[in-house]
């Protein structure tokens, strides 16, 4: 083997070793060190950099530090700047025929990353959003670029070190500038700031900069050839590519989606096909003068998001990437990355220099937009901040300027060193300082909305949220039931929510493809066909406003919460997860069911669905019971009940529980405001012949129950506030199964409660701890002015 200085990295050597056959170890009785063969090493660098990497997280997350930073502590920890000190780890670790082992896995982790990352961004959504925010994303991009080539040419000299004519500077200049969406979303996804505010315009400005740097990789595609017609052959072949994926490729994936049952997951071989055929454009890339990479990322921008291509596709492929593959991509960033090398601090201030420099760029440019985006100043100022996160392409690059030795070990060194600092500074202050729940000041200024604050004379706006097809009649039967007439239109923005895997981009925007025709209609457009038929037929004016919310369930609750806000909607009627789903690796509806009641500025309604009547009009009949016993979540059930209470076809029978007990002063005003509203409610019912009134006294919670017992299966539906005003009830709320019902709404809920046959509508009101909005909620619920 060749000499090597002390802690020297083994890569630049020229070595000679002995490649047995036998990869894996025989057994401990045949007396041989297991680390003499490849496979075992493997292993135990997997197992090494997942425990390492487990550690430093428990011991960093309190500290708000993310996962990257975890991961690349855990690599230098394993390479020679921590135990690599150690002569014989570092040779029984890192030996030199376990090199290509380890880089090809890193390579094959890195290209499958960026190909399920781009498989999850919804490029058409994203590129509308850009239309917004183009001007921002161009200065973001062309200020940092300015003022780092100007830091450049007054310092004369780049990096100490380099030759001349080393294309390293100016390479640097432009990966500093840039701001890459693969980099943004895993670090807005492990905040869970994807679908917030600035989510949305960083990921929006970073596609922008995948186009730049697209054209950029065209660009050096060219200069790295010898000849003009070998640049220009070049060129062309990677055009023609592109070319191919969009109008070869991408129609094969749709032929596969249309080959797959509605509610079926891709067939396996469709899966591994598509995998295999990405990996031979990869290799068509590299052949062509461009890198594996650029064939992943374009095959993830055409194959569709969503189930059931892409969710099936990311299903099967990510544990396996992110709990074997990355880590050890970590590891081989590691193995490279000598601290000791780093002697030469000035090197380092003009790092730092350049990744300040570079943050001001985009500061300033996230300051002078921000005006003219509605945006406030301390969100431009994190956006700048985000913007500024480095990640997994700049550790790729690092590593790509390492093989082609246009840098040394001290400037991959300090490279990675800087990434680490850059990463464990920002996020903890993003974490810290940005809260999405206040983003929209005229909402905290206004107030909350509700049900009965909402004139009955006035338009009635109403999101209903739709998971599946057996939803709808339920959803269409309640709408009916809310009497829309033409002193009081209904407006219903229907959404229909696909779930989709984790870390996409949320998307909520407006439907259109259900006015195509198609032979096979997708469920969204035989959703939204069920309401838009049901707004032709209805008996009142009913407006449908269709919509597709594409997202995590974990993210859908702000785009729905900001769009209840943007149209001042007093209702969000969702579906209740169904105990099937408490399994899902994607997460399930729950999720949405408790972030949506803990943001939305108005009231909830979860509709557990027993399935209720049929919403043909000619034969609509509906019969609903509403149990009210103390606090404003028992108020919106009633407005509910005095809305339906005008329809011709909708019986109520609303049962007044009165709950004997010892109650605070809160409580007691809190009850003198339900005594007077049912009284009200009562007066305006006194001559109809389908309300009915029924006043129960109970002493404990025992005989509520018994009391909510008693009734049959006859109705369609009950509804029932989540909280009420009472200590015994209060004290039960967290023994109950599902606390997002409450305390009756989840004993009513249950399947042996009147044979399962009863759907439950549970209302909570989003509550505000202060004088002036207990004063607002406390106004009379049957005003007609």
């Amino acid at each position: 083997m060749a000499s090597t200085t002390p802690n020297a990295t083994l890569v630049s050597s020229t070595v000679c070793v002995f490649l047995n056959k036998n990869l894996h170890y025989n057994s401990m009785f045949w007396k041989e060190n297991p680390l003499n063969h490849i496979f075992p090493v493997l292993m135990l660098q997997v197992i090494l950099s997942v425990l390492v990497f487990r550690v430093i997280h428990v011991i960093l997350r309190p500290l708000k530090q993310p996962k990257l930073v975890c991961h690349l502590l855990a690599g230098v920890i394993l390479g020679p700047s921590v135990l690599g000190r150690n002569k014989a780890y570092m040779e029984s670790m890192f030996p030199a025929k376990e090199e290509v082992v380890i880089a090809t896995l890193s390579q094959v982790a890195s290209n499958l990353y960026t190909f399920i990352v781009c498989i999850k961004m919804d490029t058409i959504m994203l590129t509308k959003a850009a239309k917004h925010t183009w001007k921002l994303g161009v200065c973001c991009l062309a200020f940092p670029i300015v003022l780092i080539v100007s830091v450049d040419m007054a310092k004369q000299r780049f990096f100490p070190g380099l030759n001349p004519g080393n294309p390293f500077p100016v390479q640097f200049s432009v990966v500093s500038s840039l701001s890459y969406f693969i980099v943004v979303t895993r670090a807005l996804d492990e905040l869970n700031l994807l679908s917030s505010e600035l989510g949305r315009i960083s990921s929006s400005i970073t596609m922008l900069n995948e186009v730049v740097s697209a054209a950029f990789v065209i660009i050096g595609i060219a200069t790295v050839q010898k000849e003009a017609k070998s640049a220009f052959l070049a060129i062309l072949s990677l055009c023609s590519f592109i070319v191919f994926a969009l109008f070869v490729a991408r129609p094969m994936l749709y032929w596969v989606i249309k080959q797959t049952p509605k509610g079926k997951p891709v067939k396996e071989s469709y899966v591994v096909t598509i995998l295999l055929s990405t990996f031979v454009m990869g290799v068509t890339t590299d052949a062509i003068g461009a890198s594996f990479g650029g064939a992943f990322m374009v095959m993830g921008f055409i194959t569709p998001d969503g189930p059931p291509l892409g969710t099936t596709i990311i299903r099967k492929s990510e544990l396996i990437l992110h709990e074997f593959f990355l880590p050890l991509f970590f590891v081989q960033i590691g193995y490279f990355t000598d601290l000791s090398a780093i002697k030469n601090w000035g090197e380092c201030a003009t790092f730092a220099t350049i990744v300040i420099v570079g943050y001001i760029g985009r500061l300033i440019a996230c300051l002078v937009f921000a005006s003219s985006m509605s945006m406030r100043k301390s969100t431009a100022v994190l956006l700048s901040l985000v913007l500024s996160l480095q990640g997994l392409v700049e550790l790729i690059q690092s590593i790509q300027w390492r093989h082609l030795q246009l840098i040394d070990d001290q400037t991959y060194a300090t490279s990675v060193v800087s990434i680490i600092v850059v990463n464990a500074i920002i996020t903890p202050i993003i974490e810290i300082l940005y809260k999405p729940a206040v983003e929209n000041f005229d909402v905290l200024r206004l107030g909350t909305r509700s049900l009965g604050t909402t004139s009955n004379v006035g338009e009635l706006r109403i999101i209903t949220c739709i998971q599946d097809e057996d939803n709808v009649p339920s959803i269409i039967s309640l709408l009916e039931a809310l009497n829309p007439q033409e002193i009081s239109p209904l407006y219903a923005y229907v959404i229909h929510l696909v779930a989709v895997a984790s870390q996409s981009v949320p998307t909520l925007a407006p439907y259109k493809n259900h006015l195509r025709k198609f032979v096979r209609p997708s469920v969204s457009d035989n959703i939204i066909r069920a309401f838009l038929n049901y707004s032709e037929h209805s008996k009142g004016p009913v407006q449908i406003q269709p919509f597709q919310m594409i997202s995590p369930y974990k993210y859908m609750h702000q785009p729905i919460s900001r769009l209840s806000d943007r149209i001042h909607a007093p209702l969000i009627i969702v579906p209740f997860f169904k105990s099937g789903e408490a399994h899902n690796i994607d997460g399930t509806l729950r999720i949405f069911n408790t972030n949506i009641q803990a943001t939305a500025k108005c009231t909830v309604g979860l509709l557990v669905d027993r399935g209720l009547r049929s919403s043909i009009l000619t034969t609509f009949s509906y019969n609903m019971a509403v149990i009210f016993i103390s606090g404003s979540d028992d108020r919106e059930a009633l407005a509910l009940a005095s809305r339906a209470s005008c329809q011709p076809n909708v019986s109520i029978t609303v049962f007044r529980i009165n709950l004997g007990g010892t109650y605070t002063l809160e409580d007691q005003i809190e009850k003198e405001a339900d005594n007077a509203l049912f009284r009200d409610f009562e007066a305006m019912n006194i001559n109809n012949g389908r309300v009915e009134c029924v006043e129960w006294m109970a002493d404990d919670i025992e005989e509520v129950m018994k009391a909510l017992r008693s009734l049959k299966s006859e109705y369609d539906l009950v509804v029932v506030g989540k909280h009420h005003a009472n200590p015994e009830l209060q004290a039960l709320e967290s023994w109950v199964q599902y606390s997002e019902l409450g305390v009756i709404g989840d004993a009513i809920a249950t399947l042996d409660f009147s044979g399962g046959k009863m759907s439950v509508l549970v209302l909570e009101h989003h509550h505000r701890h202060d004088d002036n909005q207990r004063k607002f909620d406390n106004c009379s619920y049957f005003s007609f002015t």
